[in-house]
């Protein structure tokens, strides 16, 4: 799915100070990106209008054929729903769930919605751990719980927001590979402090240069 904005304006509530103006940011379907930057010039915030979750105060998102610019709040949902897979920096699990249940949250509507789910967490290394309940599991197994419940799902974009934040060297390879591998022929960012993840993505932006 290939993501063109243009003109975009972002503004912080309740000043209405300036975050960002991207002039025009281009990315083709089935390129992976690395964007790194400094912490709080708006990377999570342009990855949460990347996916729909709110809209510009001026320009244009365009997906794909869609418009989220111009869509309401439930259209952008749906289209989140059937075609983004979203890893949060907070990973919003919920912690009187176990894993697995997490995981199957992404699948509604969804045939055999535990087995896909299960397979995912095998995927990551967690199938022992399926049953437990989330707020029992580590740091670095709620976020491969969190990587599961995109991998389960394997939608047309994917956007990672610090995913190896909480991981050893072994399981950071892991992950990273496991998401770029879900994301084969699909479109992916990644917006990390990670170095560790440069050797994986031939394409890298500091946040900074999207902004001249």
């Amino acid at each position: 799915m290939n993501i063109q904005l243009t003109d975009v304006k972002v503004h912080l509530p309740p000043t209405e100070r300036l975050l960002f103006h991207i002039q025009k940011f281009h990315l083709e379907s089935g390129e992976h990106l690395l964007i790194q930057g400094a912490s709080g010039q708006g990377k999570t915030t342009l990855l949460h209008l990347i996916a729909g979750l709110f809209v510009p105060d001026s320009g244009r998102v365009n997906l794909g054929n869609y418009a989220l610019h111009q869509m309401s709040d439930e259209k952008r949902s749906e289209f989140r729903r059937q075609h983004v897979g979203l890893v949060f920096q907070k990973l919003n699990l919920i912690e009187h769930l176990t894993a697995v249940e997490n995981v199957q949250l992404s699948l509604k509507g969804f045939e055999e919605a535990e087995k896909l789910s299960l397979n995912a967490l095998e995927t990551v290394g967690l199938l022992d751990k399926a049953y437990n309940w989330t707020s029992v599991l580590s740091l670095g197994e709620q976020q491969r719980v969190a990587v599961a419940r995109v991998l389960a799902r394997k939608p047309d974009l994917i956007l990672a927001d610090e995913p190896t934040s909480s991981l050893d060297e072994k399981n950071s390879s892991r992950v990273i590979e496991l998401l770029l591998q879900a994301a084969e022929n699909h479109s992916c960012i990644v917006v990390s402090h990670d170095h560790r993840l440069e050797k994986y993505f031939s394409k890298i932006i500091h946040f900074e240069d999207l902004l001249q």
